[in-house]
């Protein structure tokens, strides 16, 4: 009888065991399940172009799975107009570009953010042949090759009308180019007189042709004007990804402050790492960078700093036509 028991005893207590097991896991189960579906960003920017390497950092040194997402293989477009257009269609989830043309889009009803800035504007200006013009005013009667659809040319063309009073389509003839790289080569081939670019493409052409010279820096303009840098290439977000995940925008931005910080501190390692991804060779990269208009500059779009300097600019933007209206609160991602 009491081998029975406590036979009975044990049977109780096995069974009890495997039930509460059994339960653990179905507590876990949707945890585990959690940790395996972090959400997929979809990611695009222009080429050639040093923005890529951000999502290259970020991959390869798992700064995504750090943070609780993964960040996907990025789309590289060689016209920005695509780049932006997929952007709008909800082809891509973020992208790194200029913050003005994604403010016009915000504008125009299309759901998206600026999560955080990556560059300042000093890496933007109008290049020119030293035989060439030499100032603003020199411009009249010129042909500047310009990748009429970047934000890139809108902002500069505005930053000239606001504070040297010249529209340089009114004084010069404006031909599009593609890309930033198009419209230096146009000018070290002597078929336009000047080209609105961007680093390290900048530098690319000076490494080509030794005599090209910066004539115009926009951030050195908005300086100037306001006393701050202005913010430039930055991470622009659908807000559809950030609704459905309650802390991505939080955890997107640790880890571009986290890629930002990396290639600061060993940009020389990471220029040569990933040269050929930017389509810019590594020597012209470090050109850039030591030219001092190549400047990394991470500010999370939640800051009162960074917004106000956004929406400084913007008012210049909208002054001249090139937006609507100034940037809004709801612009910035939380």
């Amino acid at each position: 009888m009491t081998k029975k028991l406590e036979s009975s005893h044990v049977s109780r207590r096995t069974v009890l065991g495997v039930a509460l097991t059994a339960g653990a896991g179905l507590v876990a189960g949707p945890s585990i399940l959690r940790a395996q579906t972090k959400p997929e960003i979809r990611c695009a920017t222009a080429t050639p172009g040093f923005t890529t390497v951000f999502y290259d950092v970020i991959r390869d040194r798992k700064l995504d799975d750090k943070h609780g997402f993964k960040l996907g293989d990025p789309v590289l477009n060689a016209s920005i107009g695509t780049l932006f257009n997929d952007f709008v269609a909800n082809g891509s989830d973020l992208i790194i570009a200029s913050w003005d043309p994604i403010l016009t889009r915000y504008h125009g009803g299309v759901p998206c953010r600026l999560l955080c800035t990556l560059m300042t504007a000093d890496m933007i200006g109008i290049v020119a042949a030293k035989n060439g013009p030499k100032s603003i005013a020199d411009l009249k009667g010129k042909t500047i090759a310009a990748p009429q659809q970047s934000g890139v040319y809108r902002m500069t063309r505005a930053m000239i009308k606001d504070i040297d009073g010249t529209d340089i389509e009114t004084v010069a003839q404006v031909q599009n180019a593609d890309n930033p790289a198009q419209g230096v080569t146009l000018v070290i081939a002597d078929r336009a007189d000047a080209a609105v670019a961007w680093e390290p493409m900048i530098s690319n052409g000076m490494q080509r042709r030794p005599d090209l010279g910066v004539i115009y820096s926009a951030g050195e303009a908005f300086r100037s004007k306001t006393g701050a840098d202005l913010p430039y290439f930055c991470v622009n977000v659908r807000q559809e990804i950030l609704a459905a995940n309650p802390g991505l925008a939080t955890n997107l931005n640790a880890a571009f402050a986290e890629a930002a910080a990396l290639i600061d501190a060993e940009f020389d390692a990471i220029a040569a790492k990933y040269a050929a991804r930017t389509k810019i060779d590594v020597e012209t990269l470090k050109v850039a960078r030591s030219s001092g208009r190549f400047k990394l500059s991470y500010g999370a779009a939640s800051d009162p700093k960074i917004q106000q300097t956004v929406t400084t600019a913007s008012e210049i933007l909208a002054r001249q036509g090139v937006l609507a209206r100034k940037a809004e609160p709801g612009f910035f991602a939380a």
